[in-house]
C-alpha cells in the first residue's frame, strides 16, 4: 500500500507519459511541486508540473519505450505559498522515496525546491550534483531574504557537501562567481560550450568518473529564450536543445 505520508502530501493529476505503476513496483517516482512564491520577475512556473505532464502525453518519443519504464506518478505537492513549508514537505517526500530504494523525479516549480531534495539525498550519501542553469543561484541574500530561487545553492553549501557541477551559466553577480570559483567543483559556462562543446563534454565526463549517485537538476532558463517561453528569469544566448542533449548523454 502506498505510504500514508506520500498520500497525505500529494494529489494525483495527469501522469507523466500516460504510464503508471503502483508505488511498490516502480523504479522512478514522479511528483510535482507547483511553487513559485519567491519568483522575482515572471510568475507562473507553479503551472510547470501540469504543463510537463500535458505535453508528455501528446508527444511521441521514438527512441524511448515509455511502457518499459517503471514510473509511478504520485501527483503534486499540496499547494502552499510558504517556502519553508514547501521545503519541509519536499524533504520528507524525497527522503522517503530514496529510503525505499527508488529514484525521485521532481517537476517544478521554481528551483528553490532543489534545496530540500539535495538535503534529503545528502542524508544517505555525498552526492554528485549536475545543475543546468543560466544562473549560479549563489547569492548570500536576495530581495531581503535568505531562502529563494537566487540563493538556494548557497544555502545548501552552507551546511552540506557535494561534488557539484554548474553547466550553462551566463547571468551572475560578481559575488556569485567569486564564491563559485572557490566552492563549485566544475564550472562550464554557456560561452565554454559555444566555443568547444566536445571539450565541455569531456570535462563533464571526467567530472562524473567514479560517481555512483548522480542528481541532475535542469532549470529551463538554461535554454535560449527563443527556444523556451515562460521561464521566470529568461536570459539571452542560452543553450540549444541539441547542446543540452549532447551533454546529458554523458549522464544517462
Amino acid at each position: 500500500m502506498q505510504n500514508d505520508l506520500l498520500r497525505f502530501y500529494l494529489k494525483s493529476r495527469l501522469s507523466l507519459f500516460s504510464v503508471g505503476e503502483d508505488y511498490e513496483n516502480a523504479e522512478y517516482i514522479v511528483f510535482g511541486v507547483p511553487f513559485d512564491s519567491t519568483t522575482s520577475f515572471i510568475p507562473g512556473c507553479r503551472f510547470g508540473p501540469l504543463a510537463i505532464r500535458l505535453f508528455s502525453e501528446n508527444v511521441d518519443y521514438p527512441d524511448v519505450d515509455e511502457t518499459s519504464l517503471r514510473i509511478a506518478d504520485l501527483g503534486d505537492l499540496l499547494h502552499t505559498v510558504n517556502v519553508r513549508w514547501m521545503l519541509k514537505r519536499v524533504y520528507r517526500i524525497v527522503k522517503k522515496i530514496i529510503g525505499d530504494g527508488k529514484k525521485p523525479v521532481i517537476l517544478g516549480g521554481e528551483h528553490t525546491l532543489t534545496l530540500a531534495s539535495l538535503k534529503a539525498l545528502a542524508k544517505y550519501t555525498i552526492p554528485t550534483i549536475v545543475i543546468f542553469d543560466a544562473h549560479l543561484d549563489l547569492r548570500s541574500e536576495f530581495m531581503d531574504t535568505k531562502i529563494n530561487h537566487a540563493t538556494w545553492l548557497r544555502r545548501f553549501l552552507d551546511k552540506k557537501k557535494g561534488k557539484i557541477a554548474v553547466i550553462g551559466y551566463r547571468d551572475y553577480s560578481r559575488e556569485e562567481i567569486e564564491y563559485a570559483e572557490k566552492n563549485i567543483d566544475l564550472l562550464i559556462s554557456t560561452e565554454d560550450i559555444e566555443e568547444n562543446i566536445d571539450e565541455s563534454v569531456d570535462r563533464l565526463s571526467n567530472f562524473l568518473k567514479n560517481s555512483e549517485k548522480i542528481y541532475v537538476s535542469i532549470d529551463l532558463d538554461v535554454l535560449d529564450h527563443v527556444s523556451i517561453f515562460g521561464v521566470s528569469n529568461p536570459s539571452p544566448r542560452g543553450l540549444t536543445y541539441r547542446q543540452i542533449t549532447k551533454l546529458l548523454d554523458n549522464i544517462f
